[in-house]
Order: structure tokens, then sequence, then C-alpha cells
């Protein structure tokens, strides 16, 4: 009996009991009921000392979404370290390095086995997608031996791949039961939202099983114990940092948290074009650095919509430039993602800006890797830039639409910069006030290769080039001026530089490496170099390719043109290009028609034209370079003047003497004839024409005359004129009248061809 009672006693003080715990309490009895004692985590988490701190440098995202699968991603990436580390690269951020619920096939932001870096059998492979934790090890270890710190991608808001259990709190079914391999860190219902300890937290990410971070278990297991993720990362695998996923979705207190515990440089993934409502807050409150996704989406705009006023919207480097990551693109930007991907055409334009501006910028691997080496090489020059320039204050000078000017004023070490990016289809210069004063500034881009000079007050003219941008700042550099000529020694004439003919600088004093001429060349293959002076003993350019390539190189191979013709030859030594024309007229009206071979002109060098004599017949010609059509010229108007790819120029059949001007895109049509008192019309037009002969290369008429004077001229009037100051047959440009002593019937000669230039009076 007494039994019984005691028995019922018991049962009461028992129901008494359990009814005084709180929700919690009952909830920590039942979860600590259902776990093993080798299911919690030991130790504590400890700070690792010889972490890398990156800044100093330019951050690199190592991967991009949907990575080559098969384990090779991590050799790829040490294969490619040494020469990120020549580049300016202090630290790589790496995709989640453990295995996620599509095992092999999973870029690991679906996290199952926090401790497997694929050594498992599970989730239907043993690799990662990125290979195994060898070549992990391997590849962190050839990181640090560049001093290279390794960012680890963090994804601890959620978790992927549970098994299903009947989740009491639901009162369903929910995947929420995680066994890994490794053995670590088994997870339940009780340490995923909702739960009677915790509902929910800041966010869900779509319909994963949202991970409880406020759970003393979770935070054991992921950055406060011995055994954590953030410790065995950091003091096992020697991860320097890490890159919070979706930061959204936990308190920032937690990041704060995490990195008090363990330590290690942190950025936060906060997806957001607000700064003063949510990234700014977020950085306030974690301690951590942020993307600056508020800068994203400005210039994102600013490009997109050809405004670059956008470049000025609030920005985290602008307020917090110490916690400022910046950014052009990432594996989240990127086209698949519909919306947020950059304009491939401005990401030079992007990153000129962000390697100029504070914070502490990111380059994309898709965009340093994969989109060709033009823009590699653009990259690693900014990176450049930005470790020799980069510093001080920034200020924006000027922005418009079109163009955006800003400065760095420099620090003890650096000098400071003003970036110009300039959208318009044409080049652009401003006057901006910088703190050089009296000094030679120069653009680091090398677009413009003249220097500009600053005035004593620092005012000095900046240029941005079309389309383009430009980065100018103080050298103590001067100027050095290119040679003056450039000759051409060749098997035309012998190999000998001294008496080959030249080319001359366009511009004195020669800043720009820029040369041009003309030559005669008269073998049927031609061969030559350009040398620097009248000698072999200097420098010496030729061809990078077969000899027609175009591109420069030193010495390079022999320069070769075709047919005993003369060229227009022009080099720029500084972009190390050389081409060549020959001009020559086509069309029904010339002897060939409008088929090939075009109808040659010669130079004229005491002229500076170029010049032909043929007979044309009733019909249509144009001027045209190389016997092509990519240059060609004609006249729009009949008036004289040339454009490129201009209408046909009508004629009239006759003997003519044709000139071109290119360079001021001119030409003439017309006839030598001779005036004079001893002329049929005396000194009174019409002029008596010459016809022109096609075989013996002369003009000639026969007419009679009376003894008198008289000359050649061209076109009836006297711009060009000829005659003869020596009496001796031989021509000059404006020369004496020629002397008729008897009266008679004449045949007369003008040979243009030869040099000097001649004539006869035959008396018949």
């Amino acid at each position: 009996m007494m039994s019984k009672i005691y028995l019922k006693i018991l049962s009461v003080f028992s129901i008494l009991l359990l009814a005084s715990c709180t929700n919690d309490t009952f909830e920590r009895i039942v979860i600590e009921e259902n776990r093993n004692e080798s299911d919690y985590a030991t130790g504590a988490a400890q700070v690792r000392p010889d972490a890398l701190v990156p800044g100093s440098g330019v951050l690199m995202q190592a991967f991009y979404w949907d990575v080559t699968e098969g384990g090779i991603w991590w050799d790829n990436v040490k294969s490619k370290l040494d020469g990120w580390a020549e580049n300016g690269i202090d630290a790589i951020w790496i995709p989640p390095i453990s295995k996620g619920q599509s095992g092999g096939f999973s870029m690991g932001y679906d996290p199952f086995d926090y401790f497997d870096f694929g050594d498992y059998e599970q989730q239907g492979s043993k690799q990662t997608r990125f290979g195994n934790r060898a070549e992990l090890e391997s590849m962190i270890a050839k990181a640090h031996e560049n001093n290279i710190a390794v960012i680890a991608d963090m994804v601890i808001n959620h978790n992927s791949g549970g098994d299903l259990e009947y989740n009491e709190f639901r009162q369903l079914e929910s995947y929420t039961s995680f066994k890994p391999a490794s053995g670590m860190f088994s997870r339940s219902q009780y340490d995923f939202h909702p739960n009677a300890q915790h509902l929910y937290d800041e966010g869900k990410f779509g319909g994963f099983p949202d991970l409880d971070l406020l759970n003393p278990y979770v935070q054991d297991w992921m950055w406060k114990s011995e055994e954590s993720v953030a410790n065995y990362y950091s003091n096992v695998l020697k991860i320097d940092g890490w890159r919070f996923d979706f930061v959204k979705g936990y308190a920032p207190e937690l990041v704060k948290e995490w990195v008090e515990t363990v330590g290690g440089y942190a950025i936060g993934e906060n997806f957001d074009g607000n700064l003063a409502g949510v990234v700014q807050p977020w950085v306030e409150k974690s301690g951590a650095s942020a993307f600056d996704f508020p800068n994203f989406f400005n210039m994102r705009n600013a490009f997109e919509n050809g405004n670059l006023t956008s470049l000025t919207g609030s920005s985290l480097f602008a307020s917090m430039p110490n916690k400022a990551v910046t950014f052009v693109g990432n594996h989240d930007t990127e086209a698949r993602d519909g919306g947020n991907e950059f304009p491939d055409k401005w990401e030079p334009h992007a990153y000129a800006f962000i390697m100029s501006a504070p914070g502490y910028p990111s380059v994309f691997y898709s965009h340093y890797e994969d989109s060709g080496d033009a823009q590699k090489q653009k990259i690693q020059q900014l990176i450049k830039i930005r470790q020799e320039l980069a510093a001080g204050d920034w200020i924006v000078n000027y922005v418009d639409t079109d163009e955006f000017i800003a400065t760095r004023t420099g620090d003890g070490e650096k000098p400071g910069l003003v970036v110009y990016i300039n959208i318009s289809n044409e080049e652009v210069s401003r006057d901006i006030q910088t703190h050089w004063v009296d000094a030679n500034v120069k653009d680091y881009t090398e677009e413009f290769f003249v220097f500009q000079k600053s005035d004593a007050s620092g005012m000095v003219t900046v240029k941005a080039p079309a389309s383009g941008y430009a980065i100018w700042a103080y050298t103590d550099e001067e100027q050095t001026a290119f040679p003056d000529m450039l000759y051409l020694p060749g098997n035309y004439q012998g190999w000998d530089p001294a008496s080959a003919p030249f080319l001359t600088s366009v511009n004195t004093p020669n800043l720009d490496g820029l040369y041009s001429g003309h030559v005669r060349l008269t073998e049927t293959t031609n061969e030559f170099k350009f040398t620097d002076a009248p000698n072999w003993d200097n420098g010496i350019y030729g061809d990078s390719g077969d000899g027609s390539s175009g591109i420069i190189a030193v010495p390079g191979n022999n320069v070769t043109l075709a047919g005993r013709l003369d060229y227009e030859i022009h080099v720029d030594l500084i972009n190390n290009t050389w081409s060549a024309n020959t001009w020559a007229i086509i069309g029904d009206a010339t002897p060939n028609g409008w088929d090939d071979p075009d109808t040659d002109m010669s130079y004229d060098f005491e002229r500076n034209v170029w010049t032909v004599t043929t007979n044309l017949t009733d019909g249509q010609l144009k001027f045209r370079a190389n016997n092509g059509w990519d240059v060609n010229l004609g006249d729009n108007s009949a008036d004289g003047s040339l454009e490129s790819g201009g209408e046909n120029i009508v004629v009239t059949a006759g003997s003519y003497q044709i000139d071109l001007d290119v360079e001021n895109k001119t030409y003439t049509l017309g006839n030598w004839a001779i005036i004079g008192d001893a002329t049929p019309n005396g000194w009174d037009a019409p002029d008596t024409d010459m016809a022109y002969d096609e075989v013996n290369k002369v003009w000639s008429v026969t007419v009679d005359l009376v003894a008198g004077e008289m000359k050649f001229r061209f076109n009836d009037g006297w711009d060009v004129n000829l005659g003869d100051n020596g009496a001796d047959g031989t021509l000059e440009s404006g020369g004496s009248n020629i002397t008729i002593s008897t009266a008679g019937n004449y045949t007369i000669t003008l040979d243009l061809i030869h040099f000097p230039r001649r004539y006869m009076l035959t008396l018949n």
C-alpha cells in the first residue's frame, strides 16, 4: 500500500517538475537525450597568428559559376598563382571548399559535409567539383609561397542534402538529418529553423534548411570550439580569411563573434545597392569589410545608360574606404543571372575606376583569364598603376554624361593620380586643379605619350581618348624625343643607310614616334629595314612576320613591298606599326577600265603630289590605294575636293596630267599647253594644247610659230608653269621665257618623266 502511495506522489512530483520547466529547458533536455557524447565539439578555437592579411594589393576571385568540373580546379588555380603574384594579387577568394549536396557537380553553395574536402565517397562522388584535399592543400601552400592570402567562401546560413526525419516541432517530415561521412558536425531538426528555441532568424535562402546559428551546439561546431569549422579551416588547412555568403540571412554580430574568436580577414556579401539602410549598417555592426554593391550598381548604371554622373552615387568606398571591396563583376553578376551583368565593352573603364578609387579592388577570374590578352594586359597595367600611384583623398573634379574626372591627392610615398574616363566618340581634354606644381605630368596608361606641364598653381591639361580612359600623374622623368628621321636601306639601293631615302618625324620635337614619307622602289620585289641613324650601329627595325604584317619588331625580318613603284610609308614606333600605300586611278575613263591593273601614279617629290599623265576617254574614274577598295577617294561635289568612298569623278576624253594631294584630299585634272607671242594665240587664252604620247611618255604638239617667246603651262593657268633659265633645253618651275628665233612649223615635245624636266623644239 505504501509503495502505491509513494509512486503516486512521485508521479505528481514529476509532472509538477516538468510543468515548471521552460520550453527552452525542455527542448534542451530532449536534444541532449537525442545526441551522443561524441556529437559534441570540444576544446576552444584559437586565432592563428601567422595568417596573411590582404589589402595592400588586389583580390582575385579565383573562380566563376560552373567552373570546369572533374576535380581540376585547385590545380588550375595553383598554376596561375606565380603569375598573379607578379601582377599585384595579394589574396585569392576561392569557392566553398567542402562537399555539397550535388557532390562532384556542386559549386559548394549547398553545403552538406563541412569537413569533406574530397576525401569521402558520399553524395555521388569522392572528389569535390574542384579536386581533393591534397590538391587543395597544395594550392594553399603555393599561394602562401607567393604571399597570397587565401579567402574561403563560407556558406553558413543554410545546409542541403540531409535525409528525411520526422520534425516534432513542425509536425511533418523535413530534410534535416545530416550524418556526414567525416563524422564531424552531425545535425538534426533541432539545429535548423524553426525550432522551439528559435523560430527564425534574419533570412532564409530559398527552400534550403536554415541553420540555427544561435544554437550553442551549432556555434560550437561552426566557430567556437577547437574542432569547429572555422578553427579547422584556419589552423589545419591554413585558410587566412572568410567571404561570408548571404549575410542577409543572419545577424552581423555573429560575423563579428566569428572573427573575434578565430581571426582572419572577413568580407560580407550583402547583395544590395542601399548603402545607408543596408550595407553600411551591416559593416558597422559586423566589423567586417563588404563588397561595394552600391558602387557596382552605380558603375553598371553609368556605363549601361551612358550617363557618368551615376558614378558619383553613394558608395561604401566613399563612406568607409577601409571596409570597401570594390568589384566589376562576380559569379553572382554573370550573364546567367540576367539583369546584373556588366556591359562587356565598358569593363576596362570600370576597372580603371576601381583601381584609381579608394577601397580594396577585386578582379573577377573571367574578366582576367577568359576575356582575351588585350583586356588581361589592361587590367595588369591598371593594377601596376594602382600600386605605384593611388593614395590619398578622392576628389571628383568634373563629371557630365560623357566625362568623369577624379583626383587622388597622394601621400608621402605615392603621388596620387587623375583618372579621366570618356564615353564620347571624340578625344576630350580639360584643365584640372592638382597638387603638382610646375611638374611633368604623364599618362600612365600610355594612350598619350606627350607629357603635360602643370603651372605654378597646379593647373594642368589632361586628356582622354575617344571611348577610353587615361590616368595622369606626376613624373620625375624628362620627356625623351625620338630621332628625327628613319632611313630605309634595302636591296633597291644597295643596303646602304647613308644613301638611303628617309622618313621624317610628323611632329617636332618627335615625342610621339610618328614618321611619314615617300620612297621610290625600283625592284620587282623590294626588301628593306628601318634604321634610326644613317648606319647599322643604332636602332634597327623590321617586320615581325613575313615582311608584310605591318607590325614592327627589333630587329625583325625584312619589310617587303612589291613592284617598281612609289610608296607613301608611315611608321609608329610607339605602337610598333608600319603601313605603305601606293596610289592609282581606276575607272571606265582610264586605259584599263574598272578592271585590274589600275593605272599607277608616281610621286612628284618636288611638288609633293601623286601624279599620272595619260589619255582618258569619256567616262568616270576614282583614286584608290594598293589596288583595293579599302582606301578609295571620290568627289561628292565635283569641286576638286575628295572624300573617302566619294562619288566617281566624271571626265571627258583628252590628254590629262592628274595630280592627287593625299594630305589635303584635293586633285586636279589638266593638260599642258604652250603660250606666248610666238604661239598662234599669243599671250592670251586659249593656250595651244599639247597631246600626250603614251608610247614615248612625252607631251607634244606640232604647230606654226613666229619669232618671239613662249612658255609651257598647266591647265591654262600660271600656278604651274615651266621656262628655261639657261637656254639649255632643261626646264625650271617659273623659269625664263623660251626664245623662238626663226619662224616655221615646229614639233615641240615636253618630257616630264625624267629629271631635270626637258623639252625639244624641232623645226620641220
